[in-house]
């Protein structure tokens, strides 16, 4: 990438949604699944989504951002577009917000969503109304992606870091609100391939799945799936399983896929060239460290 392009490209990222379990897709590829593309906004991009239910009506939790508006925000839709103030309050917090990881435990929701501005993993409840914050997991570093899995019983909590993204760090706790701890075979990932999450982890059957974003080319270039072959709280493996590449209409790039259910989504971009972005990445980059944020909507 030249100093030029820097400036004149862009991604634009659009969300995907698949009727199948993530691991069927998988397998068989995308270019064989029926993928419903959305077009929520005008924004450049709606990407990092995380699909899921509440009280029988489906959602999506999503990034939304674009470069005339400053850092990101953490959007919520149902299927045909309607807006909700779910993560209102989060994205209401000056900084940056994207990934958010929703997930259900002893059938209640919760989130993370990741501040790396704040130097903190925040773990969040749905009330109802809103995602209210129940605690800090994990502080002192400008943690990213992050996901956690409960197996039999133990709480696993994947992460990396924004200075060092594609090391990926595993850590334990007996409950999920309790003290998480560093597992004694991380770092578990430390390459562009495989060591930044991309999803939370798929799991079927016993089997469990951790999902990758491949960066060796480009930035969400595409996804690497990992099979975990051994985990607990003394030991970790994992091998390839699988590469996700992304497909028509949106061929530049894939880097999250997340489930709830049988239902998938993905998000997808085209890289746009435009000479209008060096004005509009500037103003970006100001926006930023005056910490200046324009509303969305």
């Amino acid at each position: 990438m030249t100093l030029l392009s820097r400036f004149t490209d862009q991604d634009f990222w659009r969300i995907g949604l698949i009727n199948e379990h993530p691991l069927d897709v998988i397998e068989k590829g995308l270019s064989a699944c029926n993928i419903q593309w959305f077009n929520f906004t005008d924004k450049d991009f709606e990407a990092d989504p995380f699909v899921f239910v509440f009280e029988n009506k489906s959602y999506i939790a999503y990034e939304i951002f674009d470069y005339s508006h400053g850092n990101g925000k953490i959007e919520c839709v149902d299927f045909e577009g309607n807006r909700y103030n779910f993560f209102e309050d989060i994205s209401n917090i000056v900084g940056h917000k994207s990934f958010p990881f929703v997930f259900e435990d002893d059938h209640e929701l919760y989130c993370i969503v990741e501040t790396s501005d704040l130097n903190e993993i925040t773990l969040y409840k749905f009330d109802g109304v809103k995602f209210i914050k129940q605690k800090t997991l994990l502080s002192g570093s400008k943690f990213i992606d992050t996901c956690i899995k409960r197996i039999d019983d133990t709480f696993y909590l994947f992460t990396s870091t924004s200075d060092n993204a594609f090391q990926q760090q595993l850590y334990v706790s007996d409950s999920l609100l309790g003290d998480y701890t560093l597992h004694p075979s991380s770092p578990i990932a430390n390459n562009k391939a495989f060591g930044r999450n991309g999803g939370p982890i798929i799991e079927r059957n016993g089997q469990y799945y951790r999902v990758c974003q491949n960066c060796e080319i480009t930035y969400g270039g595409s996804l690497k799936i990992m099979r975990i072959t051994d985990i607990s709280t003394t030991s970790y493996q994992e091998e390839f399983y699988k590469d996700v590449i992304p497909v028509e209409p949106y061929s530049d790039g894939i880097h999250t896929l997340s489930y709830w259910g049988n239902m998938t989504v993905i998000d997808s971009k085209n890289i746009l060239t435009k000479y209008s972005n060096i004005y509009r990445k500037i103003k970006y980059l100001a926006m930023v460290k005056l910490k200046i944020e324009k509303p969305f909507f």
